[in-house]
């Protein structure tokens, strides 16, 4: 009877607020209305509960249609500035792009090592292709704790940021050319649609590929992070962000630039016929929903990496993904481990 009853609400409800069917249809019942977005809180608090215990939690920001400054010239900036420059877009548009922040000899460098990795991938058309977990080295390390990826997160979201997840290789090549008001919806190998990634998390990916507006590239809904987004509405249409005039942020720049973009951004791929994407991923969150794995942990490190050759800031970084060894070591409760606290064990 309760699941009758819920179902019945939910129809009135769906009725009620999605009469548009050019705009919500299918799996694209989204939107940034304060209507809908408080039925949804009100039913799926969650999310917005999570964003308020982290302090991630924002005044919702509409970003006009012409405010889309989203990048960083990076050459004559001190670390410091572009910390500072970074957060702040980051702040406002919920995406920053620092423009070919890394050189040529360091992206080489890189390339060289891991081109064992690189070379399994095959930039076929319609290919969507990731590297899997990578073995952990001094370069590796270099780029995951730069020092402005790093102070840019930290300044936004207050605290030190943990490691989501492991580091791996993307790459990207699609076999047809979407447009900005005609999006395919159906069977895309990659995320095509406007959509939000988990409560608090941050992605920072290093470009190994030029990425202009004719190339395949990351859109970013400008400003949308703001608001108390839910994904169990769906996705947001084409149809709605054009009859809303949103303003839309094109995350581009040369090779070794490095985009950030937080989570609760709606946000899609754009796809470009044989236009490769390659970027290097990282994963940053507040603490929550860290993904440990056992497998990638070894993955990570089949090349006997030495875990305390890094400094006292990356290692905490990592702790949520290779845990720290304690004195006292740790006690298994209902599937958590803690800090054992009992003297005399």
């Amino acid at each position: 009877m309760l699941k009758k009853i819920k179902y019945f609400i939910r129809k009135v409800f769906f009725f009620i607020l999605y009469r548009d069917k050019k705009i919500f249809y299918g799996n694209h019942y989204n939107s940034l209305n304060f209507g809908h977005l408080f039925f949804w809180n009100l039913i799926r608090p969650g999310r917005s509960l999570t964003r308020i215990k982290y302090n991630r939690f924002l005044f919702p920001k509409k970003i006009k249609k012409d405010d889309n400054n989203i990048y960083i010239d990076t050459k004559n900036l001190s670390k410091n500035e572009i910390i500072e420059i970074a957060a702040k877009k980051l702040k406002k548009y919920g995406t920053v792009v620092l423009n070919q922040y890394f050189n040529e000899e360091t992206l080489s460098k890189f390339e060289n090592e891991y081109k064992n990795y690189f070379n399994t991938l095959s930039y076929q058309p319609n290919s969507n292709e990731d590297t899997g977990t990578i073995p952990l080295s001094k370069t590796l390390a270099d780029l995951w704790f730069d020092e402005a990826i790093i102070g840019i997160i930290e300044k936004y979201i207050k605290r030190l940021p943990v490691a989501r997840n492991y580091p791996s290789i993307k790459s990207v090549t699609p076999e047809y050319t979407e447009t900005e008001d005609n999006y395919i919806t159906s069977k895309a190998p990659f995320a095509n649609q406007w959509h939000i990634d988990h409560a608090t998390l941050i992605q920072p990916a290093i470009y190994f590929t030029n990425v202009d507006e004719k190339s395949s590239h990351m859109q970013v809904i400008l400003g949308s992070h703001t608001y108390p987004n839910v994904s169990n509405a769906g996705d947001l249409s084409s149809e709605y962000v054009i009859k809303n005039n949103l303003s839309i942020g094109k995350c581009v720049g040369k090779r070794g630039s490095v985009q950030f973009h937080c989570g609760n951004a709606f946000h899609r791929f754009n796809a470009v016929k044989n236009s490769t994407r390659s970027w290097l991923k990282f994963e940053f969150c507040s603490g929550n929903n860290v993904l440990l794995d056992p497998k990638q942990i070894g993955r990570m490190l089949k090349n006997d990496f030495n875990l305390s050759s890094l400094d006292d800031r990356s290692r905490k970084i990592i702790s949520s993904l290779f845990p720290l060894p304690l004195k006292k070591g740790y006690e298994v409760k209902k599937e958590v481990f803690e800090p054992t606290k009992f003297k005399g064990i």
